[in-house]
């Protein structure tokens, strides 16, 4: 079901039940420069149809699956459903994702980092910050409020039946921790709905998806 904008009657608390720290994942380093399937260069601004855990993760060069929607709370206080397309389409993004919300290193390192680097990243060129995760959106929103998001222009995007992160081939099962199928840790810039740039983390690690990390990417050329 498609939702317009409406008013939020809810005021939901969050606590964390897990670490992102302590999570598994089937890691893969950074991906950059050409990507390369079977021998065979894939068409640059390509969108690829994603389904299941088996799958190869989005990459450069490669259209952000524009049809899936997601929800987050405006600036009004309404609920706002939008699909990425909407959301990217004629701008430059950085995107980022992380497996909880009110989780350790989310909390503490990679949300409060976009946070604190927001102006930088527009001064550099960047209309719009997101996070992403597979919370709902009266979660997203709480923990955006915790931490200042709003003020800072950062919107929080909530995945909230993983749909997004399976159609980019970035779900991970964290069922043994308690915390279902979750999306891993990444970030990348988006131009016009086209991956430029991507940073995903390898299994449980902290170490390129950082908004230090994505301002030393900026501006695009």
């Amino acid at each position: 079901m498609t939702m317009k904008k409406s008013k939020s009657t809810a005021v939901v608390t969050a606590a964390a039940a897990a670490g992102c720290r302590n999570v598994g994942a089937r890691g893969t380093a950074s991906t950059t420069g050409r990507t390369m399937r079977g021998g065979r260069e894939r068409r640059r601004g390509a969108t690829v149809a994603r389904r299941g855990a088996n799958r190869p993760p989005i990459t450069i060069g490669e259209r952000v699956p524009e049809d899936v929607e997601v929800r987050y709370f405006d600036e009004d206080g309404s609920l706002v459903t939008a699909t990425m397309g909407e959301l990217t389409r004629g701008k430059t993004t950085v995107v980022f994702a992380v497996p909880g919300a009110f989780t350790p290193t989310c909390s503490t390192k990679h949300l409060p980092g976009y946070v604190s680097r927001a102006d930088e990243m527009r001064a550099r060129g960047v209309d719009a910050i997101m996070c992403v995760s597979v919370n709902d959106a009266f979660v997203m929103n709480a923990w955006g409020e915790s931490a200042g998001a709003r003020k800072a222009g950062v919107r929080l995007l909530a995945d909230g039946s993983a749909h997004l992160a399976r159609a980019m081939g970035t779900d991970l099962d964290l069922s043994a921790q308690g915390m279902g199928i979750r999306s891993r840790r990444f970030a990348m810039i988006v131009r016009d709905g086209v991956v430029e740039y991507l940073a995903m983390e390898a299994g449980d690690k902290y170490e390129t998806s950082g908004a230090e990390d994505i301002l030393k990417r900026l501006p695009l050329a």
